[in-house]
């Protein structure tokens, strides 16, 4: 099969190294508009259940992605001027251009064409191939040549954000919120490597025009947001690799994932909100999804269909947890009032995938200060738990004997069933019998009633 990918992310190239490894005859090409050392981000982050998927799916790739990573397992929340910690929440970061450089490398070495700097405007410049996969982002290409068959919709949401990087290491997924003269400012920030941590800053509207980022230089707007997260950063300054761009962040869905032989991936089909660390890993699992749906060895529009009717559910759920998360930052300025531990257990459970009792298996320090903020007794609380789980053992006992009760009942009218079929049996049989009898009886009364007649014309002749 001849594969032509549109896209060098995380989704093209390993969409291709898997179907390399499924088929090393496919003829697999990957057209990407930059270079192989260009990328626009600093550190992406995994959980643990998508290292595992890795690691199932290609073990090579996985070790070298294992080698370059951070590891931690903790949320650290920083809010007036307090830190919340919350264990028990295991992530990896990486830097996104060294996870680009070891798929590339993967690539290579299982036989994929790979053409760096090829922008792709013209559907007609597209090598021949039997199936086209769109894993060109957020603003893709291929998607816009197919608008009308994939139905998508794109929602530019409130808040601007920026993606920067500081050699100041944040050990740990680190939340943090600086209510400043010019409005409210929030960072996401995690080291991905030994010396270097992402830092991405989000605002509302009000506050990026307060600061008049619209009239700062790249330097500038740097200098000023280090400014703001002084206290955080410990005087490192902040870095922009060459690209300082205010975003808007885009909410993409489309109502159809494939056209004939079409097909999107990753934030070309779907996006999810920053502020739950999915979009690499969303990305992954796309083309791990597909790559498996081939596996069965279909053909390729029937295999798409497959592909979107048990992707689609899961990326469904995402999006509906990443939205609630979105929300949440969207309107964070509304919950300032906070204390930070109250405010660190509302950011825990903001995607509805988290609860009260989640957070007590990963970390019951941190539930057990939740819960002295609350005024509430613990061992009182856990009585409580103790009883209401009790009553619940109970009615489901009390659930289990009526089903008992029940189970004899059916079974009772079962029996009665299969005696009133047995009865019918024999008066059915008893009815076959007597219908040969009744026809003897009928047959014996015509020659009663023909010797009747008989006689009663030879009594007229006489």
């Amino acid at each position: 099969m001849k594969i032509t990918i549109i896209g060098g992310g995380p989704s093209g190239l390993y969409f291709a190294i898997l179907m390399k490894k499924l088929d090393r005859t496919h003829e697999i090409t990957v057209l990407e508009r930059d270079g192989p050392n260009d990328t626009f981000g600093w550190g992406i982050v995994f959980s643990d259940q998508t290292f595992s998927y890795l690691q199932e799916n290609d073990k090579k790739s996985f070790a070298a992605i294992t080698r370059a990573c951070q590891i931690w397992d903790n949320v650290d929340v920083l809010h007036k001027n307090q830190k919340v910690t919350i264990h028990g929440n295991k992530f990896s970061g990486i830097g996104r251009l060294a996870f680009l450089n070891i798929l590339q490398k993967r690539c290579l070495d299982l036989g994929v064409d790979l053409r760096f700097d090829t922008n792709v405007t013209d559907p007609a410049d597209l090598p021949p191939h039997d199936l086209l996969v769109g894993a060109d982002g957020a603003s893709s290409f291929v998607r816009s040549v197919y608008s009308n068959e994939f139905q998508p919709t794109i929602d530019l949401r409130k808040n601007r954000y920026i993606w920067l990087g500081t050699h100041k290491l944040f050990h740990g997924l680190t939340l943090i919120f600086r209510e400043h003269e010019d409005g409210l400012f929030i960072a996401h920030a995690y080291k991905f490597n030994e010396t270097t941590s992402t830092f991405i800053v989000e605002c509302n509207e009000t506050t990026w025009r307060n600061s008049r980022f619209d009239w700062k230089s790249d330097p500038e707007t740097c200098d000023y947001l280090a400014g703001v997260f002084k206290e955080e950063l410990e005087g490192h300054s902040l870095l922009s690799n060459n690209f300082v761009r205010w975003l808007n962040f885009p909410l993409v869905k489309n109502k159809r994932w494939y056209h004939k032989n079409v097909v999107l991936l990753g934030d070309a089909l779907h996006t999810a909100h920053f502020s739950i660390g999915s979009g690499t890993k969303l990305a992954i699992e796309d083309s791990i999804a597909l790559a498996k749906c081939f596996k069965a060895g279909d053909g390729i529009e029937q295999t798409l269909a497959e592909f979107q009717k048990v992707r689609k559910p899961v990326i469904d759920d995402y999006q509906e947890a990443a939205y609630a998360s979105l929300q949440l930052f969207e309107n964070a300025h509304k919950e300032m009032h906070l204390d930070p531990i109250p405010l660190a257990y509302k950011l825990m459970t903001r995607s509805k995938k988290i609860d009260y009792e989640n957070l007590k298996q990963r970390d019951p320090a941190f539930i057990s200060a939740y819960n002295q903020w609350r005024g509430v007794d613990e061992k009182a609380e856990g009585r409580k738990q103790k009883a209401e789980s009790g009553k619940q053992k109970a009615a489901g006992s009390r659930q289990k004997t009526v089903g008992s009760r029940q189970k004899a009942v059916d079974t009772r009218q079962k029996a009665e069933g299969s005696r009133q079929k047995a009865v019918g049996g024999r008066q059915k049989t008893v009815g076959r019998k007597q219908k040969p009898i009744a026809r003897r009886q009928k047959a014996g009364s015509s020659g009663h009633k023909a010797v009747g007649r008989k006689q009663k014309a030879e009594s007229r002749r006489q």
